[in-house]
């Protein structure tokens, strides 16, 4: 039998030789000096031998201990290089099917037929609250658990951060995830998707639906957002949103093409809205909606388009360049202690003022484009009353002016 001082003492000779220890094990010295730990066996009366790694990082108690396991291999009729061959491709198979991995498969595959803001949501969620739990992990050891500790770790981290009570960034994060198992599962890498039962974990809390801002707080908003320590971009996109009674995502998502100074027009492709939920940002002609720009929106605009040369956004984000961030608008005014007015309220706010000064309703519901049933006629009516609309918006725009100057609206 061998001990560490015998193999030590092995010196190379001009021809590979090999010294036994017992059960088959012996070390192989090559005529380099470099030795070899094998394990001589027989498998169905076929004589056979397996490597099982280089001395000293393999020392003399792990090799015989290897021994051993090879031996109970075959014990049970298993052909111990058979079964080293199994395990090395399936840690190939784990490392290149980790969630990371396949994550990152996923959002290239998105990337042509998925917008800018899409694949930089998901990445964000993955970088901040799923890649540092489970990114290594090989998809298919990913449990309910696992799914369960990064679900709360996140309601934990927004909370700590001050950006709510998390549960619908968890509810966000626990989406982003389904949609890699479920990839993986029709990719023939997973059979059972780990979020599933985890569907109702999140009690998120009821939504607050959209009301006029009070009188009584109107004439803090502007002053407000002018002292606000943000970017030039997101204090002009934040009256923008206000002045034009747009949505906060098409504001973030409005583009320099949209803008029609000679006109005095902001149109937005009615596609660009129905998709946002898909991510995309086609364009159909056949059906848009058509802003009639006041004066004061147009100031802002061009302030951007010379702010932000480089830009494509009409307001980009904070590197000056890419879309405007989800959660920019909210944040903002929670920051400047506005909270709880959200960027809904002022839509609200504008169609409840407007209909109180008699305004054609029609005109205010086209402003706020609720599209009818009728697509082909909303198709038609979103080009109409452009002049009664645009005379609508410069007089709403003018009322929020004052808004600043008295704690009541002045009209």
């Amino acid at each position: 039998m061998l001990n560490d001082l015998k193999v030590k003492q092995l010196k190379a000779k001009d021809k590979i030789y090999r010294v036994a220890d017992h059960s088959g094990l012996c070390i192989e010295v090559r005529i380099a000096g470099t030795k070899f730990w094998r394990y001589r066996y027989r498998y169905l009366n076929k004589a056979k031998m397996l490597t099982i790694g280089q001395y000293p990082e393999i020392s003399l108690s792990y090799a015989r201990s290897k021994t051993m396991e090879y031996r109970e291999q075959l014990a049970k009729g298993i052909d111990p290089i058979t079964s080293q061959k199994n395990e090395r491709s399936e840690a190939i198979q784990s490392s290149e099917n980790t969630f990371r991995v396949i994550a990152l498969e996923f959002c290239e595959k998105k990337k042509e037929s998925k917008s800018e803001e899409w694949l930089y949501v998901r990445k964000r969620s993955f970088d901040t609250d799923i890649f540092p739990f489970i990114g290594d992990k090989p998809i298919k050891d990913v449990t309910a658990s696992d799914i369960r500790k990064i679900l709360d770790n996140t309601i934990v981290r927004v909370k700590k951060i001050g950006r709510g009570t998390g549960e619908v960034s968890a509810s966000r994060v626990r989406q982003h995830l389904g949609e890699i198992m479920q990839y993986a599962i029709l990719s023939d890498r997973l059979e059972i998707d780990p979020t599933y039962i985890l569907r109702g974990y999140i009690d998120n809390q009821d939504v607050d639906h959209a009301q006029p801002v009070p009188y009584a707080e109107r004439h803090k908003i502007f002053p407000s957002i002018d002292k606000y320590k943000g970017s030039v971009s997101t204090k002009n996109a934040l009256k923008a949103l206000i002045y034009s009674m747009l949505r906060s995502v098409e504001i973030r998502r409005g583009l320099k093409s949209y803008i029609d100074f000679e006109q005095k027009t902001w149109t937005i492709p009615i596609a660009s809205r129905a998709e946002i939920k898909a991510g995309k940002r086609n364009m159909k002609k056949n059906r848009m909606h058509i802003v009639p720009l006041s004066e004061q929106l147009i100031d802002i605009i061009k302030t951007q388009f010379a702010a932000y040369p480089n830009s494509e956004y009409i307001f980009p984000g904070h590197d000056g360049v890419s879309i405007m961030g989800a959660t920019t608008f909210n944040q903002a005014f929670r920051n400047m202690e506005l909270h709880p007015i959200t960027m809904h309220d002022f839509r609200a706010t504008a169609s409840t003022d407007l209909n109180e000064l008699n305004y054609n309703s029609d005109w205010i519901e086209l402003q706020l484009a609720h599209v009818k049933a009728d697509k082909t006629r909303a198709s038609y009516d979103h080009a109409k009353w452009l002049d009664g609309r645009r005379e609508m918006l410069q007089k709403w725009a003018d009322i929020v002016d004052n808004w600043q100057f008295s704690k009541m609206s002045i009209y």
